[in-house]
């Protein structure tokens, strides 16, 4: 039994947009974890003078898992792994749990009661971006096996 390929569907769908935006802003976020991580190590002294040694700590480890944790979305995302759909909600939900939990647990900014209309309207679309990417990318079949697509 052979498996005809119909010239006017491509082998492989084409990335959603919702999963493209999501893809970049991995890509930002990890750059911003690396930033972070490096200007923490460069100003060492700075830091550890003006907040302490936990708090330094706090700033390399953030960085570092931030440069880190995006890592395997971006693979996944890049090259359709299957098991990214199970990552990607996981990952989504890390960088703003670590926000809201700066924000409110370590970071005492007089003027932040400003702009928390805005961060969470921020949040909530990220989540709803994040939905619409897995609906759309389940409708294309986007991570499925390209063996899967063949059989049927």
């Amino acid at each position: 039994m052979t498996i005809e390929h119909n010239p006017a569907k491509p082998l492989r769908p084409k990335r959603p947009l919702p999963l493209r935006l999501i893809l970049w802003i991995f890509v930002l976020w990890s750059v911003l974890g690396w930033l972070r991580f490096g200007r923490a190590l460069a100003e060492r002294e700075l830091i550890i003078s003006l907040v302490g040694p936990p708090l330094f700590g706090y700033l390399l480890l953030a960085g570092l898992i931030g440069g880190l944790f995006a890592l395997p979305v971006i693979w996944g995302l890049i090259f359709r792994a299957p098991w990214t759909p199970i990552a990607l909600p996981l990952a989504a939900a890390f960088y703003p749990v670590l926000y809201w939990f700066e924000r409110l647990l370590l970071w005492q900014d007089p003027y932040a009661h400003r702009n928390w209309p805005l961060m969470v309207l921020l949040t909530l679309a990220w989540a709803g971006l994040v939905l619409w990417g897995l609906r759309a990318a389940h409708k294309r079949g986007f991570f499925t096996d390209k063996r899967d697509r063949e059989r049927g």
